[in-house]
C-alpha cells in the first residue's frame, strides 16, 4: 500500500487581515485539483486525509467526490505541525490500510520536503526531487514501515500543464 502525499494546489495570495487557513485555491489550483482525479483514477483509496486549510481540502475535494468519500481533516497536517506528529499520522494510516488500500494526504509545501528528508535519513530510498504546488510524492509502505519514496516528473508535468 502507499501514501500519496499531495501538496496543495495553487492558492490565492496571502492577504492582510485574513487568517491563512481560509485561503482558497485559485482557478489554476482548481484545475490542478481536478487533474488529480484523472492522475489517480486507477488508484484505490481507503481514506483521504487533509490539513484543515481550505486550500488543502479543496485540492482533494474533486478526488473525494469522484470516489464518494469523505475527507478527514487533521490538525497534524497543518503547515506548522510538528513533523513527528505528521509522520506518526501517515505511518498509522498506512499501517491500517491493506495491500489494495492507499491513503491520499493533502498538506503543505514546508512539511513535505521535511518528511522526505526524514525518510531518507531513515534509509528509505528516495527517487526524484520536487514539491511543486499540486504535486504528489508516492510513499510505499509494506505494513510495517516506509520502503521507498518517489516523485515522478510525469506527475509534475500533468499537474502543472
Amino acid at each position: 500500500m502507499a501514501v500519496y502525499l499531495i501538496r496543495h494546489a495553487h492558492a490565492g495570495s496571502r492577504g492582510p487581515g485574513h487568517h491563512d487557513i481560509y485561503r482558497p485555491l485559485s482557478e489554476k489550483g482548481a484545475r490542478r485539483a481536478t487533474a488529480l482525479v484523472e492522475l489517480l483514477a486507477d488508484v484505490p483509496f481507503a481514506s483521504i486525509l487533509s490539513s484543515p486549510a481550505t486550500r488543502c481540502v479543496q485540492t482533494v475535494e474533486p478526488l473525494a467526490a469522484a470516489r464518494g468519500m469523505e475527507i478527514v481533516e487533521s490538525e497534524d497536517l497543518w503547515e506548522d505541525a510538528d513533523v513527528t506528529d505528521v509522520l506518526e499520522l501517515i505511518e498509522r494510516a498506512a499501517a491500517e490500510g491493506s495491500v489494495d488500500s492507499n491513503v491520499a494526504v493533502s498538506s503543505h509545501g514546508n512539511l513535505i520536503p521535511i518528511i522526505v528528508e526524514v525518510l531518507a535519513a531513515r534509509g528509505v530510498p528516495i527517487k526524484g526531487r520536487g514539491c511543486e504546488k499540486g504535486s504528489v510524492w508516492l510513499l510505499e509502505h509494506d505494513g510495517a514501515s516506509f520502503t521507498s519514496a518517489r516523485y515522478t516528473s510525469k506527475t509534475a508535468e500533468m499537474l502543472l500543464a
